[in-house]
């Protein structure tokens, strides 16, 4: 009886060890994959908010020095990056602009370097993606419980910002100089669309170059069905 049951046994055993060593190839498999994209992720996002610098201090200021006003390429990122990789990188790129504008481009002092970082982290918590949890909270008190256009987001994030600085730099101007002038305010509107305008020119290449796909085919995936406690 023992040795009609043994092949039978040892068969068992093999296709127990072959289940084994599969699941702990596609686990190391799957464990690089996570880290390959991280770590893509992260080269993006560090070349996108370097070379948004260097294109703000040298093409973007030429191009507005020609054409009456500078638009801020650097506001453009910061709300791109907001929607893409949400509060605490947006929170970094602004930091990391701050500290830039404030080493290399000297002008009001501590300007760029407390607009920056406290602008992007204020107006992240409205504009960045919502998390799983917060999803399932509004669903289960009645709400939609989903994520709005990412390109709406993208503008309004990219508006709100370039606002908040306006409107602190107006305030610096008034404490420095004890006069506001229209045409101050003239010039800040005019950046404020213009900043936007190059929101808009550039919000679907830093998508893509962040990895995302556009908003009219997050339209096509099937709506979230309602939370049940």
């Amino acid at each position: 009886m023992f040795r009609f049951h043994l092949p039978f046994l040892r068969r068992k055993i093999r296709s127990s060890r072959r289940t084994a060593v599969k699941a702990r190839k596609r686990r190391k498999h799957l464990f690089v994959r996570t880290v390959r994209l991280a770590f893509n992720r992260q080269v993006r996002l560090i070349l996108a908010i370097f070379l948004g610098y260097f294109l703000q201090v040298s093409f973007v200021s030429t191009a507005g020095d020609y054409l009456g006003v500078t638009p801020m390429l650097t506001i453009s990122v910061i709300a791109a990056v907001t929607v893409c990789y949400g509060r605490i990188q947006a929170f970094w790129c602004g930091a990391i602009y701050g500290i830039l504008f404030e080493l290399m481009l000297p002008g009001t002092m501590l300007l760029n370097l407390f607009v920056y970082p406290s602008s992007a982290l204020l107006w992240s918590v409205p504009f960045a993606d919502k998390s799983v949890k917060q999803l399932e909270y509004e669903r289960g008190i009645g709400k939609a419980g989903r994520n709005r256009s990412p390109i709406v987001r993208t503008l309004l994030c990219s508006l709100t910002n370039s606002l908040t600085y306006e409107m602190v730099n107006l305030i610096y101007i008034y404490l420095r100089e004890s006069s506001i002038m229209p045409v101050h305010f003239h010039m800040a509107f005019v950046r404020v669309l213009a900043t936007v305008a190059l929101s808009a020119v550039l919000l679907i290449p830093l998508r893509r170059f962040f990895g995302y796909k556009t908003d009219f085919q997050r339209h096509n995936a099937a709506k979230p069905r309602p939370y049940v406690s």
